[in-house]
Formats: C-alpha cells, sequence, structure tokens
C-alpha cells in the first residue's frame, strides 16, 4: 500500500502550510487569503441554506417565505396542523446524530472561541443545518440567522483544523466565517463585522479587525451576485418629526427591554423545561411541538417561520393595535414551544418581529395621544425592532447596524440608537447580558466578562496557590520568624499553634526595629506580634473570589487552608500569580499569546 505521506501532493501542501505558517505564526498576506476563502465558503453556505428553506416552505406549504403568513391563512386546518408536525417527527430523527440531541447555535460559537481554541465539530454543524432546515421549511417559530453563524463558524473550523493554525489564527478565521454568514444573511457587511468582533472575538484588536473586514465583503460580494443588492426588508424611508419625540423613544427602549426580559424568561424556562420532559423521548418532542405550533397557527399563521412578511407588514403600519399585541404574545409563546420543543432555529428574527410588533403598537399608542407631534407607527417599529433584538442578542452596536443595513433607512439612527441603548441597559440590570450568555449559564459556563472573567470563575484558588511557604509556632522566639523572614525575601510567616491551625500572619513590618539590631537577643515569643490573617480563603473556591478579598484587604497573599481540615495552611494565594493568570488569559483572547511569553 503506498505510503500517503510520499505522495507528491501532500508533501507539496506541508511545504507551502510550513513556509507560510512557520513557527505557528502567519503573515498579513496568508491571513488574507485565508479571510477569503473562509468569506467565500460561508458566502455559498448562507445562500445554500436561505434557499434550502425557502424552497421546502414552497414545497410545504405552498407559497414563498415572503407571502407565508397571507398563504398559510387560505390553506385548510389539517394543512396547517400537518406541516409542523411531519416537520417535527423529521427533525427528531435527524438530531438523533447529534451528540447532544439539540441543534447548535451562536452560543456554541462563542464556547468554541472562548474555551476550545475555536474547534467545532464538523458534524455537529452539518447535523444542525438539516434540523433547522426542516424546522424552519415546515414552520417552526424560529430564525435562520443563529444556525447561518454557527455553518459559517464550523466551515471556518474545518479549515483551521485542516491547516494546523495555532489557536490565535483559528479565532480570527473563526471570526471570519461569522463575520461572512451574517454578511451574506442580511447583505449587510459592516453588521456582519461588528457581530463577530462584538459577539464572538469579543474584541477590536487590529489584526483581528481587517481579515474579519475581508471576509464579510467576500460573503457580501457571493450574496449580491446570486440574490442581488437589496435589502432583507423594503420599507417606507421615515422621518422624526419632531424632537419632542426623543422622550418617547426613551420609553420605547424601557418598553423594549421588558418585553426582551419576558421573551428571554420564556426562553430560559423552555431550556430547562427540557430536562422534565425525560418521559417523552427526545426524537418525539418536535412533534409535539409542531401539533401545539400548528393549534396556534389556525388563529395566527403570522407566527410560522421566520416571520419575514408580518415583520414587513408591521414596519409598512399596516397593522391595527389589537393584533399587533396579539402577534406579541402569539410570537413569544410560539418561539418558546419551538424551542422547548427541540427545532432548530434561532431567535434573531423572532426579536426582530417581536421588536416591529412591540414598536408599532407604541407608535399607534403615541400617535393617539400627540397626533401633532408623533411620527408614523411604521418608524416606531423600525426603533423596537432595533431595542428588542439588541437587549435579546446583548449586542447593540451590532444589532443597530443590521437594522439599518436590512431596512435601508438611516433617518431613524438617533432614535434606533436612544432605545437600543436603553433596552440594552436596562435589561442587563435585571437580566442577563444576552440570551447567549443565558445558554451558556444553564450549562454552568459563565462568560459574561469574556475568557479572562471566566478564569477567575472556572479556575479553582488550589490550582494557583503556592506551597513554597514558612510556618511557625506562636512560642518560637521572635529571632527565628526574623531569620526566617529575611531568609526568604520578606513576605508572610503562617503562625500555628501546637494542633497546626493557623492562629495569625506575620511581616517584616510587624516586628519592632530593635528586633534586627545586631547581637540583640530577646525572649518575646511570636505571638506577641501576629495579626489576624486579612481572610482564610479555601482551595475550592474561585480565583475571583481570592481576587476580591484580595482587593478589599489590600493584602499581597492570602492563606490558603484546606476544607477537610479546618484551619491547616495548605498554600497561600498571591496577588500577583492571580493577575497573572488573568493577564495571560487575557493575552490570549486577543491572539497575544507570544506576547505574554515574552513578558514572562
Amino acid at each position: 500500500m503506498p505510503n500517503s505521506n510520499r505522495n507528491p501532493i501532500n508533501i507539496l501542501v506541508r511545504r507551502i502550510r510550513a513556509r507560510i505558517f512557520r513557527a505557528g505564526g502567519y503573515g498579513f498576506g496568508a491571513i488574507t487569503l485565508l479571510a477569503i476563502i473562509v468569506g467565500v465558503i460561508a458566502g455559498y453556505a448562507s445562500i445554500g441554506f436561505y434557499l434550502a428553506i425557502s424552497w421546502l416552505v414552497e414545497f410545504t406549504f405552498g407559497v414563498d417565505e415572503a407571502t407565508l403568513a397571507t398563504g398559510a391563512s387560505n390553506l385548510d386546518w389539517w394543512h396547517i396542523m400537518l406541516v409542523p408536525i411531519a416537520g417535527g417527527l423529521v427533525v427528531g430523527q435527524i438530531l438523533r446524530l447529534h451528540k447532544n440531541q439539540q441543534t447548535s447555535g451562536v452560543a456554541n460559537v462563542i464556547e468554541a472561541a472562548a474555551l476550545r481554541d475555536s474547534k467545532i465539530e464538523p458534524r455537529d454543524g452539518l447535523v444542525s443545518a438539516a434540523a433547522t432546515i426542516v424546522s424552519l421549511g415546515s414552520g417552526a417559530s424560529m430564525g435562520r440567522e443563529g444556525p447561518a453563524v454557527h455553518i459559517g463558524a464550523a466551515l471556518a473550523s474545518t479549515v483551521t483544523n485542516g491547516l494546523g493554525l495555532n489557536p490565535a489564527a483559528a479565532r480570527t478565521l473563526l471570526g471570519c466565517g461569522v463575520a461572512a454568514a451574517v454578511a451574506a444573511s442580511f447583505n449587510a457587511p459592516i453588521a456582519g463585522v461588528f457581530f463577530a468582533l462584538e459577539v464572538i472575538i469579543g474584541h477590536y484588536a487590529l489584526q483581528t479587525f481587517a481579515p474579519i473586514v475581508i471576509a464579510a465583503i467576500a460573503g457580501t460580494v457571493v450574496s449580491r451576485i446570486h440574490l442581488g443588492n437589496f435589502p432583507a426588508f423594503e420599507t417606507t424611508q421615515y422621518f422624526i418629526t419632531s424632537f419632542w419625540e426623543f422622550p418617547a423613544f426613551f420609553i420605547l427602549g424601557i418598553a423594549s427591554a421588558i418585553v426582551a426580559v419576558v421573551f428571554m424568561a420564556g426562553l430560559n424556562w423552555a431550556d430547562k423545561i427540557r430536562e422534565k420532559l425525560a418521559v417523552i423521548p427526545p426524537s418525539l418532542q418536535p412533534a409535539l411541538a409542531g401539533l401545539l405550533l400548528g393549534s396556534m397557527a389556525l388563529l395566527y399563521p403570522e407566527i410560522l417561520s421566520i416571520g419575514y412578511e408580518a415583520t414587513s407588514r408591521a414596519l409598512d403600519g399596516e397593522y391595527e393595535l389589537n393584533l399587533l399585541l396579539a402577534l406579541i404574545v402569539a410570537k413569544i409563546i410560539a418561539t418558546v414551544i419551538s424551542y422547548a420543543g427541540r427545532f432548530g432555529g434561532g431567535v434573531f428574527s423572532p426579536s426582530l418581529f417581536i421588536g416591529a410588533m412591540v414598536g408599532g403598537s407604541f407608535g399607534i399608542v403615541a400617535g393617539g395621544l400627540f397626533p401633532e407631534l408623533a411620527s408614523t407607527p411604521g418608524l416606531y417599529a423600525v426603533v423596537g425592532m432595533g431595542a428588542v433584538a439588541s437587549a435579546v442578542l446583548g449586542a447593540p452596536i451590532s444589532t443597530m447596524l443590521i437594522v439599518f443595513e436590512i431596512t435601508g433607512d438611516y433617518n431613524v439612527t438617533i432614535a434606533v440608537m436612544i432605545a437600543s441603548a436603553i433596552a440594552s441597559m436596562v435589561t442587563s440590570l435585571f437580566y442577563r447580558r444576552s440570551f447567549f450568555f443565558m445558554q451558556l449559564a444553564n450549562r454552568g459556563i459563565q462568560l459574561e466578562g469574556g475568557r479572562a472573567t471566566y478564569l477567575l470563575k472556572s479556575a479553582t484558588v488550589g490550582e494557583h496557590m503556592s506551597r513554597d511557604f514558612f510556618t511557625i509556632r506562636d512560642t518560637d522566639n521572635v529571632h527565628k520568624a526574623r531569620d526566617l523572614l529575611v531568609a526568604q525575601g520578606g513576605g508572610l510567616l503562617i503562625v500555628t499553634n501546637e494542633t497546626g491551625k493557623i492562629t495569625g500572619v506575620l511581616s517584616l513590618n510587624q516586628m519592632p526595629p530593635e528586633i534586627f539590631e545586631p547581637g540583640r537577643t530577646d525572649d518575646h515569643a511570636v505571638g506577641e506580634f501576629t495579626r489576624e490573617p486579612g481572610h482564610l480563603i479555601k482551595t475550592e473556591e474561585p480565583l475571583e473570589n481570592a481576587l476580591h478579598h484580595l482587593d478589599r484587604t489590600g493584602e499581597e497573599a492570602l492563606p490558603v487552608v484546606s476544607p477537610s481540615q479546618d484551619n491547616v495552611v495548605v498554600g497561600l494565594i498571591r496577588h500577583r500569580d492571580v493577575m497573572k493568570e488573568y493577564t495571560r488569559a487575557l493575552l490570549e483572547s486577543h491572539g497575544q499569546k507570544q506576547s505574554f511569553n515574552r513578558l514572562t
């Protein structure tokens, strides 16, 4: 059997890879080339994903996605009921191929970028994509953008794994895949860039920014070649009627935050209720959700699938107040049911839908109270769409940009910025930063502050404490303590009693100056000069607790005790060691691990 390692093509690939990525690094030309490749691949994957969903919607409901709500209202009741149930049965079988028996999304990409060296299993991406296509094609009340992000990231991960790139390069290209997927899905290159940086990467370092911009452009070009250059929502150009409306935008931001919190709380409940549905086989849960969803769609067909038609009509101000309010409640319930039932999809499109209904209803009320000052309900729908989506995604910058690019309307910039900022701030005060971080928190992963903060929360004191310390009995002569402190260059001595339990700590500045006079002898015991330790911390506590107590007490080090042996010191946790680990994680998350190695 021929040796594949001697294959001329394999040899050439290895030589090229070794030359371009020598010593684990990469040059600007290499990363630019890879960014273009990843951007094109992710762009084609996104438009293929979009076309597959559109084809399946037309096949199952007999109408295209843009007129689904109107078309479904003319179908027989059994048709509307049957499609989600049948789709749920197919999704249940597809999910048996996924290790978690549920689709992956943006939260998985965030976790991969922060904790898994940007590695995503290609199989998970394929299974999630297939399940989402069937889910949305059969009417599941979810969105396609989250799964599209996961597909782009999975493809980028496949490229970086094949080339054996280092984690910093892999994280950059993961961002490239995400940016290209968002840009191609929305025809929104700027939003794609900032979504990847704000949500996935978590920073705006220059060496990461440039490749992600290039990938987003590549994805957008692919989308425009095949799908055309037009915004996702065709709306009328709106203008703010009066500057007296600014307080109204502020209030709309608060109202949007309340709705976003209710929406995320429902999704959080759905995430946890799955554990209580163990009596129902996971493969049958999507079908049960399809039954409930079909029943709701008999009254409100607008909730089916992505809901772009209903969102567009709300942006055009075509709905009455009663219907707008009903659709807010119906869409929240439908999305929670779809999510709890393991249908595939994301939450961005539902957030846009709900936000448009919130804004439109708010605009009707505002217009009724102040007819001469209020703008049209359609303008408020655009503002509400941005505000709710910003709060749910926890990404106000990229969400505002997406709203501007998918509507093509920049006249409402200030209004969207006010409402989005207020909604994001209020939501973060009373709930988690975003739906994605809520998902991760339910898995025991706290990433709100990024990778470096996660280290402080997840790493324990016992993993980073120093066992290099001296102990002394409280009855020993103070001169012995002096000699030990001088020998170790200062620091702390742990003072114990006859049973070995800590009674205090001792440092050089606690002893009187005469102790250091040559030839001086004293009978003073160590216990006369000890002081209470600032705080005793246990080995299993997180580093975050250690840093908190170090900052609060002003100590340079704290004694660490064993939980099994009360007040028996097993090490010291030093402020400089905690900050060293924090700095290392922070630099690694910014792709600057080599800089840290040089510093240390």
